[in-house]
């Protein structure tokens, strides 16, 4: 936590009574032991507050006067950013850096720059590498424009925002290289506002979880959900929580990750937030399967219907599929299990994407399994192995299919040996990550 300042920010939420004296203790014993010169010079501006506070009052109300003078300015600048942003990405990807390098005054500012960071989190779930794309060009934005007091802080978001990109393709060490660079600027250029140190704290600690160090991706977690908070930033709280609950998942506490999903869709409107919301559900409809609460499972899916259905994307509509195979199997349905997870593994099969088909299959192995029907597991094997040799993908998890295949032809496969098998994939998985940048 060193490289979190004390800023007025915090100061006043304490004296809010927002935020703990314990917590903010922790980020003096952390900044101040070190002499950082942003939180001396901070806490000096803090004081002076406290002392003149008859011109701290002056000040606020003269803040109307100064934003009617300069929100018109503002609107002109955001809604050429939008004219901007719209013009760029309706041409192809290779051409776009090409188009911001000849323009001379076009596509520059950290407005413009803002909006790229925004698409580029908006695209990155179901698309990390048009995410990582935009990133990039939200970076040459910033390094094109002129000098801005916010510049290092867009540039530490737009490298986080790169990371994540990174993360989520299963890059992790490149993210974790772009993460490094993210903690220079906020160390050495004085980053200071709330808001961003929130996002790079939420962005790393998905990082450190999907690296399964999450001790470390909780701290961080739990240090965004607090900076979200007291600035007022009650979606992006939300997030966090939902991050949270995912966490606790990971870590076979069932019971917390629901509790904390719950109170996370609390704080989130369905009509402003209708994506974070679904996944929301969704997460916490996967849990409550997971911890064998079945009927309250089906009943979120059912309720959420058609928000599933006004969504219609292909990585969405996968996962739907597999959530609804797991509650029939939780629900002895089984030919409709089967039906579903069979689905579920073809559709991931033609999205190339090997480990997420292996893990499907493998639902579909216990529930063969549980039906006494070892025979069944053997074409499955056969299937998993040549998809991942056809992929090329990482050793480790080919080799651990091999060794399923020959469990199979042998019928010794177990259900005790098909979740082995998932566990080993995962770590496979992330051994492959880890290695594409090397």
């Amino acid at each position: 936590m060193s490289d979190i300042h004390i800023t007025r920010e915090l100061l006043r939420a304490v004296a809010r009574g927002e935020l703990t004296q314990r917590a903010l203790a922790q980020i003096e014993a952390h900044h101040l032991e070190s002499l950082c010169p942003v939180c001396r010079r901070e806490v000096q501006a803090w004081r002076e507050e406290q002392t003149t506070d008859r011109g701290y009052q002056y000040a606020l109300q003269a803040f109307p006067a100064v934003l009617g003078r300069h929100a018109p300015d503002l609107l002109r600048q955001t809604r050429q950013a939008e004219r901007d942003l719209e013009e760029l990405l309706a041409l192809p990807p290779a051409e776009r850096l090409a188009r911001l390098d000849r323009a001379r005054s076009r596509f520059r500012g950290p407005i413009f720059a803002g909006r790229l960071i925004e698409e580029s989190r908006r695209r990155t779930p179901a698309d990390p590498r048009e995410g990582l794309a935009l990133a990039e060009l939200a970076r040459a934005v910033i390094h094109r424009s002129p000098d801005h007091p916010d510049s290092f802080a867009l540039l530490a978001l737009a490298l986080a925002q790169m990371a994540n990109a990174c993360r989520a393709g299963g890059d992790l060490r490149q993210a974790g290289e772009h993460f490094r660079q993210v903690r220079y600027f906020v160390s050495h250029e004085g980053v200071t506002d709330p808001l961003v140190l929130a996002r790079i704290d939420h962005l790393e600690g998905s990082l450190h979880k999907d690296q399964r160090r999450f001790v470390e991706a909780e701290a961080l977690l739990i240090r965004a959900a607090m900076l979200f908070r007291i600035s007022g930033a009650a979606v992006e709280t939300a997030r966090v929580l939902l991050k949270l609950g995912e966490l606790n998942f990971h870590q076979g506490l069932l019971d917390r990750a629901i509790e904390i999903v719950q109170t996370a869709l609390e704080r989130l409107p369905v009509k402003e937030e209708p994506r974070l919301y679904l996944s929301g559900r969704h997460n916490l409809a996967l849990y409550l399967t997971e911890a064998g609460r079945y009927t309250q499972a089906a009943g979120i899916v059912a309720t959420d219907e058609d928000l599933y259905q006004s969504i219609p994307e292909p990585w969405l509509q996968l996962r739907l599929s597999w959530l609804r195979g797991k509650i029939a199997a939780g629900l002895e349905e089984t030919a409709e299990a089967e039906r579903l997870f069979r689905e579920t593994r073809d559709g991931f099969v033609r999205q190339g994407n090997g480990y997420d088909a292996a893990m499907a299959s493998l639902d579909l192995a216990l529930l063969y399994l549980k039906e006494g029907r070892t025979a069944d597991v053997l074409p499955l094997a056969g299937e998993m192995a040549a998809l991942f040799e056809a992929q090329d993908v990482h050793r480790e998890a080919l080799a651990a299919i091999l060794l399923f295949q020959e469990a199979a032809q042998r019928e010794g496969v177990t259900a005790a040996m098909v979740r082995e098998l998932a566990g080993r994939l995962e770590a496979a998985r992330r051994g492959a990550s880890a290695e594409t940048a090397g």
